[in-house]
């Protein structure tokens, strides 16, 4: 209830805010109602952050400049889009109407009100994910409804590694399996060709699939996978999305590592703890590397006294499972290197399938370019 006072106290400045905006641009200089309806919008919106980051949410400060900059972003994308495309539209269609504009704009400020105090709660001011949307309309499924996912997850990943276990076979890329056209020549020529792979679909949750490849001149494949071996625990040197690291286990050519990831996806970020199995075989010319996710906890509270792993069912899901399935092959003097990222993601609620599902599959392909991209560069010091 304090908080929804201060949103409100905040939100009738804004508003005397937006109004004088308007009441100027359109009044004064003269601009028509639809762009100054905007501008009066952006103008509250930067006053109505400015005081929700110092005032409303004061008990969640950012964690430095960065952090802010995120909030802007996601306080924009969310409370901004429905602002500016309710209000616009609302007083658009009333002042055609007949409607004075500071009327008609009064009305639209109250029916968007409500939405962004919800979205301030929930997204902007809260871990930077969905948390509250998510949860309010349907918690995240339990673990007796996780089964149907999982089974259809297991079947799916095992048709992945028999291919994968054939390294010896043709074609020995997923790229050639898919009939990708000019892959080779553009990793060779410094690009990251990448594909999604159509996966069926799985009861409760969503596959997603991707395979890129870059190319690493002047080495060899045992140079690479020993470099890759050599520098297992420490990939928050390297990987942006990686925050923190360590080597839980070595045993010959498989490791055990954990991550502390930070997946980013525009108004969305998530942080996990990982630990990862990862099993290198060679064959000559060619080598593979196998890594399975044996533990995935989404984190809350993160960069706080009050971090901690989220229960197994309270978490978003948009990281449930993950494996990744490597290719090393000799191609002249260089490396030809291609991974294939498979994970799974929960299902979500109808309602918001069509904004959740393309973000969690844009942080899937993100991912696994920018950790190629990430490789390349690491193994051109070798």
């Amino acid at each position: 209830m304090e908080r929804w006072v201060s949103f409100n106290a905040v939100g009738l400045a804004g508003i005397a805010v937006q109004l004088a905006v308007l009441w100027i641009l359109n009044g004064w200089v003269g601009i028509g109602v639809p762009l100054a309806t905007a501008l009066a919008v952006e103008a509250a919106i930067l006053h109505n952050f400015a005081w929700h980051q110092r005032w409303t949410w004061r008990d969640r400060p950012s964690r430095g400049s960065r952090d802010t900059a995120r909030r802007l972003l996601r306080f924009h994308a969310v409370n901004g889009v429905v602002s500016l495309v309710g209000n616009v539209a609302v007083t658009s269609a009333l002042a055609g109407a007949g409607v004075h504009p500071v009327a008609a704009n009064l009305v639209a400020i109250t029916a968007c009100s409500l939405v962004n105090f919800a979205a301030g709660e929930w997204i902007v001011f809260r871990a930077g994910t969905l948390a509250g949307v998510l949860v309010a309309l349907a918690p995240a499924a339990l673990s007796a409804q996780d089964a149907p996912a999982l089974r259809g997850w297991d079947q799916y990943t095992r048709t992945v590694e028999q291919r994968h276990a054939n390294a010896e076979g043709q074609p020995f890329f997923a790229l050639d399996v898919r009939r990708v056209d000019g892959w080779r020549e553009r990793a060779t020529s410094g690009d990251v060709p990448m594909k999604e792979i159509d996966a069926p679909g799985v009861d409760d949750g969503k596959i997603h699939h991707w395979a890129g490849a870059v190319y690493v001149p002047k080495t060899t494949v045992d140079a690479v996978v020993q470099r890759l071996q050599d520098l297992a625990g420490r990939e928050a040197e390297f990987y942006e999305e990686v925050t923190a690291s360590r080597l839980l286990e070595r045993s010959r050519d498989r490791v055990r590592v954990f991550m502390k990831l930070q997946r980013d996806a525009g108004p969305i970020t998530a942080n996990y703890n990982t630990e990862h199995a990862v099993e290198y075989r060679r064959y000559g010319h060619r080598a593979t590397s196998r890594s399975v996710s044996t533990k995935i906890a989404e984190l809350a509270d993160v960069g706080t006294p009050r971090e901690r792993e989220k229960a197994p069912g309270d978490d978003h899901g948009f990281l449930w499972r993950l494996n990744a399935y490597w290719r090393f092959e000799q191609v002249g003097d260089g490396v030809l290197i291609e991974c294939e990222s498979v994970s799974l993601s929960r299902s979500v609620p109808l309602l918001v399938r069509p904004l959740v599902g393309p973000i969690a599959n844009r942080i899937a392909r993100e991912s696994l370019r920018g950790t190629l991209a990430t490789l390349q560069r690491v193994l051109k010091k070798l």
